[in-house]
């Protein structure tokens, strides 16, 4: 009879059994709980737009300058308004390097989606700064430095600025040892 009462009690047929059974479904309702968190956390890391761009190190040469195109596309700031964000490197040689470098706000930048000019007039900022102090550089890829050549990075952010296309061509300008210089880059992808 004692038997009997404690195989009742379970719902195998042997002793433990049911227990057994409870662990399996206990386990199952974690893993579905936490299969279940990680895809709403997929999903809302992806509706706020935070992920990082894809690096794209889009490189050109010009003589002794050089221009490598790490990153341009759309990000949500931290007030989840839209940017547009373009982010490049410019090498030159070392000697004499950065006193006869020149950018003029006006015109370093020329955006254009689908073969139009953005003509941009909301909120702009452009800074120069060592690749290790770029923002977020750690979702970039550092260019190979070359001997006897200096790097300088560019973050430009468009503030408010939505471009809804697949792609973009940028033209970058810059005056370098009172040259001018035109780095283009067509059809640029974008996220």
């Amino acid at each position: 009879m004692e038997a009997q009462s404690r195989r009742s009690e379970g719902a195998g047929k042997f002793p433990g059994e049911g227990l057994n059974v409870n662990m399996q479904t206990s386990s199952r309702t974690a893993l579905t709980t936490a299969l279940t968190a990680l895809l709403a956390a997929l999903c809302l890391g992806a509706a706020s737009g935070s992920a990082p761009l894809k690096p794209l190190n889009l490189e050109k040469t010009h003589g002794p300058v050089r221009v490598v195109l790490l990153r341009a596309g759309q990000v949500i700031s931290t007030n989840n308004q839209p940017e547009f964000v373009v982010t490049y490197v410019v090498e030159i040689p070392s000697e004499g390097a950065f006193s006869d470098l020149h950018f003029s706000s006006s015109n370093e930048i020329e955006l254009k989606a689908n073969r139009k000019v953005i003509a941009w007039s909301g909120g702009f900022s452009s800074s120069a700064m060592g690749f290790n102090n770029l923002p977020r550089q750690n979702e970039l890829s550092k260019p190979k430095e070359f001997p006897g050549k200096a790097m300088l990075a560019l973050d430009i952010v468009y503030s408010g600025l939505k471009i809804d296309a697949k792609a973009v061509d940028l033209k970058l300008q810059f005056t370098w040892r009172k040259n001018q210089q035109v780095f283009e880059f067509k059809n640029v992808p974008l996220k």
